[in-house]
């Protein structure tokens, strides 16, 4: 418990987008397609190398982050090619094995004449816009306890936090449920997967059980779980 409240903590501390933030990206056609494109990319390049689905949230999360701070010209798909590789190259530092971490030369750039040092300068401006603040807190931090909270079954507790993990990765299309915390996103992909048919008061009365002194708001929670819902 005392591991949870740290993690909430550190959360708050580093707050990712507000709700403006996320309404910028939504209402610029552009920059949704191409962020729809960005997050394709990552997912398969990804996949193709073996990351954690925890390299893949955190890529996204620095994508998010960074078209909240700059503007890339509508059009420009080698420049949002060019910002998914940084993202995904910087959390798969952060994340995976050194040893196995790709050289860039290794990413798939097709149709795009990217050398090493070109993707380097955009490591570099990826990490001067986000100031350098690369330790992100991810739902996938939570799974464990709200599963071992909301899950009374143990032989349904390993299926449970596997259809967690695919609940949490379907809000990377939606930046207004990235937007909130990872806490908010656990708790809700969590009770999902234990119960689909779940009222706003039953999903109140599992998070007061918490005890976690008011730091999951309620309505927050309850609108994750019925956003989830709609995705999957």
């Amino acid at each position: 418990m005392n591991y949870v409240q740290l993690l909430i903590d550190k959360e708050i501390a580093s707050a990712g987008l507000n709700d403006q933030e996320a309404l910028e990206i939504i209402n610029d056609n552009w920059i949704q397609e191409a962020r729809s494109h960005a997050i394709l990319y990552i997912l398969r390049t990804g996949q193709e190398f073996r990351f954690s689905i925890q390299t893949v949230y955190t890529s996204v999360i620095y994508l998010n982050r960074f078209l909240t701070t700059r503007t890339i010209t509508n059009g420009l798909y080698w420049a949002m090619r060019l910002l998914s590789v940084a993202c995904l190259s910087l959390a798969s530092k952060m994340d995976e094995n050194r040893e196995t971490v790709p050289a860039l030369s290794e990413y798939p750039v097709i149709n795009y004449n990217f050398n090493t040092s070109f993707i380097q300068r955009m490591e570099i401006l990826l990490l001067n816009v986000l100031g350098w603040n690369m330790s992100c807190v991810t739902p996938f931090a939570f799974i464990k306890y709200f599963v071992s909270r909301f899950c009374r079954e143990n032989s349904r507790k390993h299926s449970t936090r596997i259809k967690t993990v695919q609940i949490i990765m379907s809000v990377l299309g939606d930046v207004r449920l990235m937007s909130h915390r990872p806490s908010v996103i656990a708790a809700a992909a969590a009770l999902l997967a234990v119960n689909e048919d779940l009222t706003r008061e039953e999903v109140e009365n599992e998070i007061y059980v918490l005890h976690l002194n008011g730091f999951l708001e309620i309505d927050n929670v309850w609108y994750c779980y019925y956003k989830l819902l709609e995705l999957n």
